[in-house]
């Protein structure tokens, strides 16, 4: 999400309240904007560039692509969040090669290395089909953030994946709606009059996309692992509780870190190691009592 300036906030405060129209047009321009590309981190220079690169042509765009680890091990589809890149799951890659997984990211549309201006949650979904027609089924998925929600809804729709394991995911499409209405201050009165301008100008052919893409409501059909930072000030704490209420076969791990930080957390970190090795059946990970709350384990 893009940084929001206070004059910006305070605009669409006052605008929302005097031409709910104008400013609900204005938040929709606002919405479709991505940002500046997110350099490499420095910290994940070393893994981003031994990666077996390669590219997908999605949506007319090229789309980068990486690989990692053993082409023989059982792969791992990462999936990043908005505003995001690949690189930003160094840490667990390099986790998840050590444990003899064949790891697989991407770049999404108008993200890192690929290329466009705007995207959507078809593109990801797109792409991830495309991942798996080569090489799944999945020995799991992994998303963060908005790419969190890619995730659980591609699976939904029929990815073949094994588990799912989340990191500071967004829940659905109204939550995203809303949490980006939030952050420019325009008044909760315009959330639905917002959503159904997205929803008519983004996917006209879907009938109904705010009630398709929510996982509160359509739950990934896999054992799932809900990991979220109490210190999150992007996504709340409560919508990882809430995936993990809708989804029967679920664990939730709350970690002492924020949205992005989650991320590099030894324990979160582990724990979604653990959860792709057990194919979504009973583990526990041995973590110190302050970095984690773990509500529950796995039936």
């Amino acid at each position: 999400m893009p940084r929001i300036h206070p004059a910006v906030r305070a605009a669409f405060r006052t605008t929302g309240r005097l031409a709910p129209s104008l400013a609900v047009t204005a938040a929709y321009r606002l919405f479709r904007t991505i940002g500046p590309r997110t350099p490499v981190r420095e910290a994940d220079r070393a893994t981003h560039e031994r990666a077996r690169r390669g590219e997908l042509r999605v949506a007319g765009e090229r789309v980068a692509t990486y690989a990692w680890g053993d082409p023989a091990g059982s792969p791992v589809l990462l999936v990043h969040g908005w505003q995001s890149r690949a690189s930003r799951f160094a840490r667990l890659v390099d986790d998840l090669e050590q444990a003899g997984h064949h790891v697989l990211a991407f770049d999404g549309v108008a993200h890192g290395d690929s290329t466009g201006r705007r995207t959507t949650i078809l593109d990801h979904l797109a792409i991830a089909r495309r991942i798996a027609d080569d090489a799944g089924p999945f020995a799991g998925v992994v998303g963060h953030s908005f790419g969190g929600l890619a995730a659980g809804i591609a699976l939904a729709e029929g990815l073949p994946g094994a588990v799912l394991a989340t990191v500071a995911a967004v829940p659905s499409f109204s939550a995203l709606n809303a949490g980006f209405l939030r952050t420019i201050d325009m008044p909760p009165a315009l959330d639905a009059r917002h959503a159904a301008l997205v929803a008519a100008r983004l996917f006209p052919a879907d009938r109904d996309p705010v009630d398709r893409f929510d996982l509160l409501r359509h739950p990934a059909p896999a054992p799932a692992l809900f990991v979220h930072g109490t210190r999150d000030r992007e996504v709340p704490a409560a919508a990882a509780r809430a995936l993990h209420a809708a989804h029967p076969r679920s664990r939730l791990l709350e970690v002492d870190a924020g949205h992005n930080s989650a991320l590099d957390e030894a324990a979160a970190r582990a724990a979604v190691v653990g959860h792709v090795a057990a194919g979504g059946g009973e583990h526990r990970v041995n973590v110190a009592r302050h970095h984690q709350r773990d509500t529950q384990n796995l039936p």
